[in-house]
């Protein structure tokens, strides 16, 4: 039995085996189509999951109400199409998961979909599993589940089932071996580029700070103009209104130029925390 698990990272979810009918895909999540009309864009399905409550958040924040009763019409449509269609709670013509049986052969480390959908295809009896579109990177919001999913491969490949992932995936993939592979060059530049974009970020941090109370005194000074101004009631000779509007221009001209300075700080360590951030990522194959 060859088993295909697909989820949605646009990496690798079209690397499955589609043309080969000896495999089964085997899908999940729901995509959004305009009006609800379908919810998988793969090009065949042979089985589907959805685990989730109906009333859980991380459904509701791709559905409304109305879109969760379409997903479960597309489920039903689906299933009376012979889709296998493996669900949490109870849905005509769906079954549901063994969560019971899973738990007391595989325990309890489950922390996503895939995981579930690995358990059950080696309880299903698969010979063949081959995992397309599960990167779960390290640094995404998927990055703490990867351990579970990785988890449950091992089970499978204990057992002796041929379980095949993209190079695309981030699934079981490390640059060197630990303690045999020494540094590199790669390494060496990414200690670098780590420690400089660090230190640009307290930079840009402390510029914004500096800006910003420059823009806030500025601000503050022209309240206390107004202030003054109210104070003499108008009373005042043509030099002191003078002085005045000379500076107010200028505060003004140093508000918002400390203003905009700080707005750009802002804007650079944004930049700056993304670019942190993707060297994060390939840091991971160090």
């Amino acid at each position: 039995m060859k088993i295909a698990i697909v989820g949605t990272a646009p990496s690798s979810r079209m690397a499955a085996p589609f043309d080969d009918s000896e495999w089964q895909i085997w899908g999940c999540s729901p995509g959004i189509a305009e009006n609800f009309t379908t919810f998988c864009d793969l090009p065949r399905l042979d089985a589907w999951f959805e685990l989730h409550r109906w009333d859980e958040p991380t459904l509701a924040e791709k559905l409304n109400a109305d879109g969760i009763e379409a997903y479960q019409v597309w489920m039903k449509a689906m299933a009376a199409k012979g889709v296998k269609v493996i669900t949490q709670e109870p849905l005509h013509r769906c079954t549901q998961y063994p969560i019971d049986d899973i738990t007391k052969q595989f325990g309890s480390y489950f922390t996503n979909t895939i995981s579930y959908m690995l358990a059950f295809a080696i309880k299903e009896g698969a010979t063949d599993i081959f995992i397309a579109g599960v990167d779960m990177a390290a640094i995404d919001e998927y990055g703490s589940q990867r351990p579970s999913c990785e988890y449950h491969i091992g089970l499978a490949r204990g057992m002796g089932i041929n379980v095949t992932i993209p190079l695309t995936s981030d699934l079981l993939k490390c640059r060197n071996l630990y303690a045999f592979s020494g540094e590199d060059a790669y390494a060496a530049k990414y200690k670098a580029r780590t420690a400089e974009l660090s230190g640009r970020v307290n930079q840009a941090k402390h510029e914004m700070e500096l800006f910003s109370r420059q823009h806030a005194g500025a601000l503050s000074a022209l309240e206390e103009i107004d202030a003054f101004k109210n104070l003499l009631n108008g009373e005042l000779t043509p030099s002191l209104q003078e002085t005045i509007a000379e500076r107010q221009a200028r505060l003004t001209h140093d508000a918002n130029q400390a203003g905009a300075l700080a707005q750009q700080r802002k804007e650079t360590i944004v930049a700056l925390m993304g670019a942190e951030e993707d060297t994060k990522y390939w840091g991971q194959w160090r």
